[in-house]
């Protein structure tokens, strides 16, 4: 299935040129469209697999239009500029772009230039799924450990014979340990 791809310009003549890159390097084009339209709405209805912003300079608000997007249809997203300004690159990679070319595009490059973007996108959504789950695990761990220590005081346990009672606990009643963790949590803050 061919990747399809989204372009937002500034400057058609441009563009113009760029969807016949992106068509010769075996891409599908599903819409050019102008900066001033609904970008999110064109998103949600052509699920592009990468979008190319065509500006000269990108301006803030263009910038921070770009961000909102990335937040509600995570893509990747190519900014082609015609001024390599370092504060404006930082800007565009915080906005969520995942390449910032300068200049022409030559046709030949078309093809690895989206190919990186997506994957380098992939690989930071890939992280940021880790660091969730990494941090979802801790704040697990966190809540078993305080739970733990709230049934060695109550019941004058071991830190071991705790951990045991809260597991066979949560096994009789068919919970995940850091659910139960939790709902001890609540009962012993309400006393």
């Amino acid at each position: 299935m061919p990747v399809t791809v989204l372009i937002v310009d500034v400057r058609s003549e441009r563009s113009a040129a760029l969807e016949q890159a992106l068509l010769s390097a075996g891409f599908e084009v599903a819409l050019r469209v102008d900066e001033h339209e609904d970008l999110h709405a064109l998103v949600e209805q052509h699920q592009p697999d990468a979008v190319i912003i065509d500006a000269d300079l990108p301006s803030r608000d263009t910038l921070e239009h770009l961000g909102q997007l990335g937040r509600r249809y995570p893509k990747p997203m190519i900014m082609l500029a015609s001024e390599d300004a370092p504060d404006l690159v930082r800007e565009a990679a915080g906005a969520g772009v995942s390449a910032y070319v300068v200049d022409h595009v030559i046709p030949a490059m078309v093809r690895s230039m989206v190919e990186v973007a997506i994957t380098s996108f992939e690989a930071h959504r890939a992280l940021k799924g880790e660091l969730n789950r990494t941090q979802t695990t801790l704040v697990q761990r966190r809540s078993v450990d305080r739970a733990k220590a709230v049934v060695m005081e109550t019941r004058g346990l071991s830190e071991d014979a705790a951990y045991q009672y809260l597991r066979k606990t949560a096994m009789n009643r068919r919970l995940a340990l850091h659910e139960l963790a939790d709902e001890l949590l609540k009962a012993a803050r309400r006393r």
